[in-house]
């Protein structure tokens, strides 16, 4: 019996991309792509495309061709796909439909998309925080969706007026701010 190589926490946990052929193309739980060289060994990401919504893949392709890099196993890496690439190289379809969408979405992860609806996320949950725990939200004792929707539009006003207020007045850096003094004028 062959023996296991030991897990190395460095490298990330690759899979088949298409796990029904022999193929080079491998991808991560985050959902990078990448290539094998299948004379080298070489592990390289595939070039991210973009979104083809009137398909519903995501398009990637072959790092070799679109950095112009060197690459010894292009030609086997073409047959173990089956495919005769074009002047782009070999150009990888990622079905949504096929594929397991916690993995595959139509924005990839890392992106600079990707990044951009991240750091709004991370303002949401700098709101909703606020919202549970400096207007009390938390632990409440409301009960029924039209009073609980009608509390948390107070609160989400009160922050808003807040924020307008110290604008107004010029503390700009105290426009986040629920419980900063306010400096005395005079």
């Amino acid at each position: 019996m062959g023996e296991k190589s030991p897990y190395d926490p460095s490298k990330p946990i690759t899979r088949p991309l298409f796990p029904t052929r022999v193929d080079t193309i491998v991808h991560t739980e985050k959902g990078s792509v990448h290539c094998i060289c299948p004379a080298t060994g070489v592990q390289r990401d595939l070039a991210f495309q973009g979104f083809e919504a009137d398909r519903d893949t995501l398009k990637y392709r072959c790092p070799a061709a679109a950095f112009g890099l060197e690459c010894e196993g292009r030609e086997r890496c073409h047959q173990a796909g089956g495919v005769m690439p074009g002047d782009d190289g070999r150009i990888v379809r990622i079905s949504l439909a096929d594929h397991d969408r916690r993995i595959f979405v139509p924005t990839p992860y890392g992106s600079p998309s990707w990044e951009r609806g991240d750091n709004r996320r991370s303002a949401l949950e700098r709101i909703n925080n606020r919202i549970d725990n400096s207007f009390g939200f938390e632990r409440h004792f409301i009960r029924g969706l039209a009073k609980m929707q009608t509390r948390v539009g107070l609160a989400l006003a009160v922050m808003m007026a807040m924020a307008l207020g110290h604008v107004k007045e010029g503390r700009i850096e105290q426009m986040r701010s629920l419980v900063q003094p306010i400096p005395a004028t005079g």
